[in-house]
């Protein structure tokens, strides 16, 4: 969750409009026939190769990747990493931004982006052939302001959501959700896919069962961004799965606000889904602290974002 800067360029392929058709050349790794597919999103921390970690950050943030196997990859402040991730996997991409990239293991029909409506560094997606089954998969960022670690949780409901709404998020997903309007209408038949860092609660995790766990100071708030997507007919992949947020907090977001703050436990990476013929199997978060090392299924990566991610199975009705 950074200050990101302005958005710096976009690839020779993202052209503007609705949509469009772009092949990449063929590339390696293509997957035999399945009806699972497997979205990853992540926000790598400016491009996984911080001066803070020259070399190590992008080697681990690329292990990671590699080790999860997912199919698509919903990546958040790309910053330059782009053609190195697509070429140690594989795997066909899009550059939508600096900030936004999308890589798959199928291959990518078209593009999508909403100049008229919402800025390629905050959202975008693509259509991928998944062995002649089109997935529509986008990838989001939402303003990191207000800061969600400050959410003034002593306040009513009322007040709190009132100081969500002060910011912007609120309105980028009411954009976002009607730029979607015309492809929510076919998900049955092409399912929709939208991940990526939203910098904003969910109303899933903040219930009752956990108004008194992870400083959220007994509030419970039905959150604007996570409310709005319910309502519009997303489902959340990981809550499907987990649906006891005082059991399985699924956190990505580990920061204190200071050094004698407490340290704060939130979800604000999420993969949601669109559509009767996708059904969610499996979803997991994995964060470690940034600098540190992730172990995942018994191998360790150094861990360069600030970021935990969300991976998530999916089950297509053909």
């Amino acid at each position: 969750m950074k200050r990101i800067k302005i958005m710096i360029a976009l690839s020779v392929c993202s052209m503007m409009g609705l949509s469009f058709s772009c092949m990449d050349q063929p590339r390696t790794a293509k997957a035999e026939q399945t009806d699972t597919l497997k979205v990853l999103a992540w926000n790598i921390w400016h491009g996984g190769h911080s001066k803070a970690y020259p070399g190590i950050g992008c080697e681990g943030t690329i292990g990671i990747l590699k080790h999860s196997n997912a199919d698509v990859i919903l990546m958040v402040e790309t910053y330059g990493a782009v053609h190195q991730v697509a070429d140690s996997l594989g795997y066909y991409h899009r550059l939508l931004s600096s900030n936004l990239s999308v890589f798959s293991r199928y291959p990518i029909t078209k593009t999508y982006t909403f100049p008229d409506s919402i800025s390629t560094f905050n959202f975008g997606g693509v259509q991928i052939d998944v062995e002649g089954q089109p997935v529509r998969v986008f990838d989001t960022w939402l303003h990191y302001l207000p800061d969600t670690r400050l959410a003034p949780v002593e306040k009513s409901e009322e007040q709190i959501i009132a100081w969500e709404e002060a910011g912007s998020r609120d309105e980028e997903i009411r954009t976002i959700l009607n730029v979607l309007q015309p492809f929510l209408v076919q998900s049955d038949s092409i399912p929709v896919i939208i991940g990526g860092d939203f910098n904003s609660h969910s109303h899933l995790d903040w219930t009752v069962a956990a108004r008194d766990m992870y400083h959220h100071g007994g509030a419970v708030v039905r959150w604007p961004v996570s409310a709005m997507l319910e309502e519009a007919g997303f489902k959340d992949s990981f809550r499907e799965i987990h649906p006891n947020p005082a059991q399985y907090p699924g956190v990505t977001w580990l920061s204190g606000i200071g050094e004698d703050a407490p340290q704060r436990f939130d979800r604000i990476d999420y993969i949601y889904s669109h559509g009767n013929s996708i059904k969610t199997i499996h979803s997991e978060t994995y964060n470690a602290n940034l600098g540190d090392t992730l172990q995942m299924e018994g191998r360790d990566f150094f861990y360069a974002s600030d970021h935990g991610f969300v991976l998530s199975t999916f089950k297509i009705n053909r």
